[in-house]
């Protein structure tokens, strides 16, 4: 009966380690599915959602593994498990898409941009100057004038507007957020300084080719205030890099940050 178990048990156990390999495989799988759902043709959401799914299936393996190998593992052998790289709390089962999306803008939101931050830093500390990163925090200059004048569904208006501009100007493999009254903040994986200072170029040059119908007589021109921050150079976690990146906003903005363009209709035309 001894013997029985022992096999039992070194079945068991092989079957763990398989089941371990097959998760470290996707591990080194997973940068390629990331890049690949990046640069597809789906949507903002779609992708995060994507993202978001393969992080918690990759935590959920491990999950799983871990628990069979307590069923099977002797105690003192529990402390050999590695640590499982969990992302986000919960199972597959329990993501709730609509948390990842901005209600306002249909784009995703704070809790969005830092899962996928998180995972492209991972990404970019592995390979370090061979894989630059960098984050653009954007806001709409005299936002808060706008809404006074025109109301919140102009303001919303205003803020899809901005939103669509933004990303007619970014890669396949960029992401866009909004969160907060009227910050858009993106993620630009293998862009360095100088790719960014060429997205944030052709971001300013669409809009200005672009006014904002305010109302059926009035247009807006739309100015924005950037600031971008690189990783490695700028910092090396996700808070340190938005809160470099916000600041650099603040110093870009003048003195009249409130000054709304705007002229008729004809005008533009």
């Amino acid at each position: 009966m001894a013997k029985m178990n022992e096999v039992k048990n070194s079945a068991s156990g092989s079957e763990i380690d398989r089941a371990q390999f097959a998760l470290l495989l996707f591990g080194l799988v997973a940068p390629a599915i990331t890049f690949a759902i990046a640069v597809s043709g789906l949507s903002m959401v779609a992708k995060t959602a994507a993202l978001v799914g393969l992080s918690a299936l990759y935590a959920f393996g491990w999950l799983a593994a871990l628990h069979r190998r307590g069923l099977s593992a002797k105690p003192e052998a529990a402390d050999d498990i590695p640590p499982a790289p969990c992302v986000i709390d919960g199972t597959s089962d329990n993501i709730d898409i609509g948390s990842f999306a901005d209600s306002r803008t249909n784009l995703p939101n704070e809790r969005a941009f830092f899962v996928v931050l998180e995972n492209q830093l991972a990404e970019s500390a592995r390979s370090k100057d061979e894989r630059p990163l960098s984050v653009l925090s954007i806001d709409v200059n005299g936002f808060d004038e706008i809404n006074k004048r025109f109301g919140h569904t102009t303001g919303d208006r205003l803020l899809r507007f901005v939103g669509e501009a933004i990303s007619s100007q970014l890669r396949k493999m960029d992401l866009i957020t909004h969160f907060g009254a009227n910050e858009f903040n993106v993620i630009l994986p293998t862009a360095n300084a100088t790719v960014t200072a060429e997205i944030v170029h052709r971001i300013k040059d669409s809009l200005i080719a672009c006014p904002f119908e305010a109302s059926e007589q009035e247009a807006i021109k739309v100015w924005l205030n950037f600031g971008a921050a690189t990783f490695w150079k700028d910092g090396d976690s996700a808070d340190l890099l938005l809160r470099t990146a916000r600041r650099r906003k603040l110093q870009e903005k003048t003195g009249d940050t409130d000054h709304v363009h705007s002229f008729d209709r004809d005008y533009v035309n």
